[in-house]
């Protein structure tokens, strides 16, 4: 079927359903002839192309990114970055021409931490930490042991993560963004609710953390959802509700954040009261689900780095896009509505060439 972004037609094809206890995902490719070629962050950082680095004056809310590749380099909405002074996720989704640095919106996903290393040995600054040393007598192991201190700080480098921002992180930050409200805040109270819906405690309060301590329930549920020829995103339905849909350029780009995707949808399917019975979604509602973005009200970003972005709700959902021309880059959708409101019911059209051009 088609869907339809701001004006340009987005042609979808729907495969098998793939189910593993209380989760459903329905594989999506995308009928595109383009052949734009981007470079990944996790590509770009490994190659030694890419660098992801605190800002000079260091923020909350700011990292520069520096493509020194001769392609476009794409960040995608969620994404988590780990290293530096906090580790954050991406605002939004965004192409940086090559050759080229930007400042780049985040979220910081590591509350309680700032300025320290990655070993967290010491919960202080350097100038706290030399006043709780006694130097008086020169002690050699002492000196060792602020060498130590200094080599755990931050190199203000951030390394590509295995994980991006849990569903429903990713669905509140995703509302603020569309009112244009600052979404610090509400990251960071999501967070809280996902210890608290986890019953596990970062010592600074890092999603990060949360999710290596369920990698295992996460790589059981994994196991049982296999990626799919020319698969381009999905999907995703828990407990019987569609919760939200990803959809990524081609297959090369999807597969590198096929697990990435998955896992934070796995998080939220994991923290859910599992029913041993969830009834089937039916084409209807998939397609129903599907058509509300093409009557979403689309609102522009500022312009940064190559294309448009745009972000976008309804009465049922809300999301954000990615346009390179008319390329679609990448684009999430999530569902807010009440499952039990029914959506708007198809359009009835006045010829039957009007009924194919629109499936």
């Amino acid at each position: 079927m088609n869907v339809e972004i701001d004006g340009t037609n987005v042609s979808l094809e729907l495969l098998n359903a793939q189910k593993y206890r209380n989760m459903e995902v329905i594989p999506v490719k995308i009928n595109s002839s383009s052949n734009n070629d981007y470079l990944t962050l996790k590509r770009g950082i490994s190659a030694g192309f890419v660098e992801i680095t605190e800002c000079e004056v260091s923020t909350v809310g700011t990292v520069l990114a520096r493509n020194n590749a001769n392609i476009p380099l794409v960040l995608i909405d969620g994404d988590e970055i780990v290293g530096a002074k906090q580790n954050r996720i991406m605002n939004r989704s965004l192409i940086i021409p090559p050759k080229t640095t930007l400042r780049v919106s985040v979220s910081c996903t590591e509350q309680g931490r700032w300025h320290y290393g990655r070993s967290r040995r010491n919960h202080y600054g350097r100038d706290e930490y030399l006043n709780r040393v006694n130097f008086s007598n020169s002690s050699e192991d002492n000196f060792e042991e602020l060498r130590e201190f200094e080599n755990n700080q931050p190199d203000n480098h951030f390394e590509s993560s295995d994980f991006a921002a849990d569903f429903s992180t990713r669905l509140a930050k995703s509302n603020d963004l569309f009112e244009e409200k600052n979404c610090q805040s509400t990251v960071w109270n999501s967070i809280s609710n996902l210890e608290d819906r986890t019953s596990f405690r970062s010592r600074t309060s890092a999603l990060h953390d949360n999710f290596e301590n369920h990698r295992s329930r996460h790589n059981e549920y994994l196991k049982n959802f296999k990626l799919e020829f020319g698969q381009c995103g999905a999907i995703f339905i828990i407990n019987g509700e569609i919760k939200g849909l990803e959809l990524f350029h081609n297959p090369s780009i999807y597969q590198e954040y096929h697990e990435k995707i998955f896992r934070s949808y796995i998080m939220e399917a994991i923290t859910k009261n599992y029913s041993s019975y969830c009834s089937d979604i039916s084409f209807y509602e998939i397609e129903a689900f599907l058509r509300e973005i093409s009557y979403s009200r689309f609102r522009n970003s500022k312009d940064e780095g190559i294309g448009r972005h745009m972000n976008f709700a309804n009465r049922y959902g809300t999301g954000s896009v990615l346009m390179d021309g008319r390329n679609l880059v990448h684009l999430n959708y999530f569902n807010t509505s009440n499952p039990k409101v029914n959506r708007r019911r198809s359009r009835r059209y006045g010829s039957f060439s009007d009924f194919v051009d629109n499936f």
